[in-house]
């Protein structure tokens, strides 16, 4: 229960992240950063995939994964909170590939490191190895 709980914050913070970020996309305005690499990933034509901002990518993950955490909650089944489980344990998969991606095409394409990106890969991350942790739990443990 800790780690579905633990899921479901850090995918809470994800959404806070991503909903920050984003709002700098959507209005060509700088967001507070540690150092200038948010602006020249801001700008760089390599944030958007297909036209639509990176952010708004991490906004959906971190939100499905908020959404199936919370569900793991409710009163189902163990066997549909297993199968909650596993589409969670999916999508952080497809996350950190994302981030892994994004990571490397800040590091290789842009040369500038977006520190509320660097915050947010670090996040799906553990993320990812929580969920993947879960998995291997009895089912009772893992809800």
């Amino acid at each position: 229960m800790k780690l579905n709980r633990i899921m479901f914050v850090l995918s809470l913070l994800g959404v806070l992240i991503a909903i920050y970020v984003l709002q700098s996309f959507l209005r060509q305005a700088p967001v507070v950063c540690f150092n200038n690499g948010c602006e020249i990933v801001r700008k760089s034509p390599a944030s958007y995939l297909f036209g639509i901002p990176v952010p708004a990518f991490g906004l959906v993950g971190y939100a499905l994964l908020a959404l199936f955490a919370f569900l793991r909650t409710a009163n189902y089944p163990a066997r549909t909170k297993q199968t909650f489980l596993k589409v969670m344990v999916g999508i952080a998969t497809f996350g950190f590939l994302f981030v892994s991606w994004f990571t490397y095409t800040e590091l290789f394409v842009i040369r500038a490191i977006c520190t509320w990106c660097a915050v947010s890969a670090l996040n799906m991350v553990i993320l990812f190895m929580l969920a993947v942790k879960s998995l291997s739990l009895p089912q009772k443990n893992a809800v």
